[in-house]
């Protein structure tokens, strides 16, 4: 029962992994893409699994070495995950005209240092309940360029621009699914 559980927990977790990809159903990504929640629950249950099962001594001995390893190499992956996260602010801004369309500018700034500094993703949600969707338009920062954003905004009803200090980028969007496409 235990390892059933833990097992069903891994599976949740895919399933918000997939559902967070660009175009993914928002509200399912959100809820399951939680991998301190699912996998350190999941991690828990095998766990106990390991010490309450196999009662053979050489079995549960290994079982249990491999086990209490896993956990102390999740513990401490959440533990630096956590030390290294940024500071984020987001904004968000209605399509004119269109209900249930937002474009979405999340900014992260992270610890001055190697792979630190700051990034931009630009987003658009497009629906309500279940059937909304995420797409992401472009992430900004942290290559080698260092690009910065300038500007995202909507610059028509169905359309948005993303201007950087290298590029600039337009995205019409599909009028019956809201999904973002890339001018050229």
């Amino acid at each position: 029962m235990l390892a059933a559980t833990g097992v069903a927990a891994v599976l949740l977790y895919t399933e918000g992994q997939w559902e967070s990809r660009s175009g993914g159903r928002m509200l399912v990504a959100d809820l399951l893409n939680q991998p301190e929640l699912l996998l350190g629950s999941a991690l828990a249950a095998l766990i106990a699994a390991a010490w309450l099962g196999d009662r053979r001594t050489a079995v549960r001995q290994a079982t249990r070495a491999v086990t209490v390893t896993a956990g102390v190499v999740f513990l401490l992956g959440v533990l630096t995950a956590h030390k290294v996260s940024a500071a984020e602010t987001r904004s968000r801004e209605d399509a004119p005209a269109v209900p249930a369309r937002t474009l979405v500018v999340v900014h992260r700034e992270f610890p001055a240092g190697p792979g630190g500094g700051e990034r931009w993703q630009v987003l658009l949600e497009a629906g309500e309940g279940w059937s909304a969707r995420r797409w992401s338009l472009a992430e900004i920062g942290g290559g080698p360029d260092g690009s910065r954003l300038v500007t995202a905004s909507w610059t028509d009803r169905d359309q948005i621009t993303v201007v950087t200090d290298s590029y600039r980028r337009v995205f019409n969007l599909d009028q019956d699914s809201g999904e973002p496409i890339e001018a050229r």
